[in-house]
């Protein structure tokens, strides 16, 4: 994987992983029911939630690798998607759980 790409790879991750991953984790604790994929699963915790993202960011890394061997410029694209869907979904998440909280 390029620099370019690296850096919006860890960027994407922190903000779809970590940032999802905890906000999900405190609204859970405090009661919010969650309404996506997870949904699915009867009674989620950390360790389902962790498995998921997991799965989607090493999807999303050979995605990069093969896009990349092809010299497919949609690398960043996906990445910079990855990361705003990321970005997105953390400060959803965040101001729900401050609206619940009140």
């Amino acid at each position: 994987m390029n620099d370019d790409n690296k850096a919006l790879f860890i960027f994407g991750f922190v903000f779809y992983f970590i940032g999802d991953l905890t906000t999900t984790y405190i609204g859970l604790n405090n009661g919010v029911t969650e309404k996506g994929f997870i949904s699915v699963i009867e009674s989620p915790d950390i360790a389902d939630m962790v498995i998921m993202k997991m799965i989607f960011f090493i999807a999303l890394y050979f995605l990069i690798m093969f896009l990349e061997k092809r010299d497919n410029h949609l690398c960043g694209a996906v990445l910079g998607l990855v990361a705003g869907m990321g970005m997105t979904i953390t400060w959803l998440n965040g101001l729900t759980i401050l609206e619940i909280l009140k």
